[in-house]
């Protein structure tokens, strides 16, 4: 994956390059190529972030845009950071007498940007601020557009690369807008019915007094407070039928460490509808599967669990790694959920109790599966991470399914190092010759 994203990533700047090529003077391209870049990528973050149905779709999950949406703003800060390096005034532009004030723009625009990104990077920041800042970008993507299409540019007006600028501005600015005026998403006030607290978390049970949409085993909803303006946060959905839904919340913010403490039976929240891609299979001609889940990432094996009934179809191995008893939430009912189930076989893998889930023994019970078998994972990247090696060691063909649950932003220090550190590699690599060179003796 990391090698496709990698490949995925460089074919995407390069396309940029390659489009102003034929329409501007050598020394051009590179400022131009990077201009066009941090434009599309800032347009089609703001596509991902309005949420349109038809593009979740399309990428495979609100999740699968999340992620996109990361990239993109990298790509986005790159772009912004090497035109503004590099990039100098040329000819008379569109309207001669804006030319120094689309200059002036993108300069602001730019610093933007860099000061919104690196706000963004800093998870101590609440998510309230952090919210509000992002917001920001809207107002700094006008100012790009700004200084594209009225600074002094090499690239004429009605070319290929200026038209494709425009339309991808108006359609960056028809969704930023559709982000503000949009109404809230459709949600239904419900109370709280039930409340289990276990340790760093809360099992808590909703009901509603008119019927919820339904939703698929695998799928998150929203939860905010009732009152106007409040935050909604996403939370996968582990249960519930069509007066009810139960999550099982871990703290892992300011906003969830307050539900933790403070969340009572009688409490009214606003549910959102079920939304996701990440749907176990849970019919009887469903092909044998592998479920590994960390910790909360319990909560959408426990919907699939409660959908099913005793069949004979392909067996289920189910993986669960908790810290301790005490720390699992949801831990009876999947006990509960895997006597019942013949098909479902349940492993319990507790730090406390020394049981920890290594690449050896993941590649032991991935080699007795079918080689079409199929994963699913919900927990830490770590986790993921483990699994995913794991299963292609083990020659497993079957796909790996997995949602990345990082609501919080679109930017990530990890991120960026993640993204950086193959091509620093590289230049380490290329270089060492010439360091060696550098270091040889000299004389006989």
């Amino acid at each position: 994956m990391r090698a496709f994203q990698l490949s995925a990533a460089t074919l995407f700047l390069l396309a940029h390059i390659l489009l102003v090529v034929p329409f501007v003077p050598l020394a051009s391209v590179l400022p131009a190529g990077l201009g066009a870049l941090s434009m599309s990528s800032m347009a089609l973050s703001l596509i991902l972030a309005a949420r349109w149905r038809v593009v979740d779709r399309l990428m495979g999950g609100p999740d699968k845009s999340y992620v996109a949406h990361r990239w993109l703003g990298f790509f986005a800060v790159g772009g912004a950071l090497g035109h503004w390096a590099l990039a100098s005034s040329f000819g008379a532009g569109v309207l001669p007498v804006l030319a120094e004030s689309g200059e002036e723009v993108g300069t602001m625009a730019a610093l933007g940007l860099v000061i919104l990104t690196a706000a963004a990077m800093v998870r101590a920041i609440p998510y309230h601020l952090w919210k509000a800042s992002h917001m920001l970008m809207g107002p700094v993507f006008l100012l790009a557009s700004y200084h594209t299409f009225f600074v002094a540019s090499p690239l004429a007006v009605a070319a290929a690369p200026w038209t494709l600028m425009a339309v991808v501005s108006i359609v960056g600015l028809a969704a930023w807008i559709q982000t503000l005026l949009r109404k809230r998403s459709p949600t239904q006030r419900v109370t709280v019915s039930r409340v289990t607290r276990f340790e760093g978390g809360v099992d808590v049970t909703l009901a509603s007094d008119a019927p919820l949409p339904p939703f698929r085993a695998g799928q998150f909803a929203t939860l905010a407070r009732t009152h106007a303006r409040a935050e909604a946060h996403p939370f996968t959905i582990a249960g519930g039928d069509a007066w009810s839904r139960r999550f099982v919340i871990r703290a892992a913010g300011d906003w969830t460490e307050e539900l933790v403490r403070d969340v009572a039976k009688g409490d009214a929240l606003r549910l959102g509808r079920g939304v996701g891609r990440f749907l176990p299979r849970v019919d009887a001609d469903r092909p044998e599967q592998l479920w590994v889940a960390g910790g909360v990432g319990i909560t959408p094996f426990l919907a699939a669990l409660d959908r099913m009934e005793p069949d004979d179809g392909a067996k289920i191995t189910l993986l669960f790694c908790i810290r301790s008893r005490g720390s699992a939430g949801g831990l009876v009912d999947v006990e509960r959920h895997a006597a019942r189930l013949p098909q479902v076989h349940l492993t319990l893998l507790g730090d406390l109790e020394g049981k920890r889930l290594t690449p050896g023994g993941l590649g032991e019970i991935a080699r007795t599966m079918a080689p079409e078998a199929e994963a699913y994972l919900c927990g830490p990247e770590g986790l993921k991470t483990l699994v995913t090696t794991a299963w292609a060691a083990a020659g497993r063909a079957g796909k790996v399914h997995g949602e990345r649950f990082d609501f919080r932003g679109a930017y990530g220090l990890t991120d960026l190092i993640y993204i950086g550190q193959p091509y620093l590699d590289a230049a380490w690599t290329w270089a060492a010759p010439k360091r060696k060179d550098g270091h040889a003796p000299v004389g006989p």
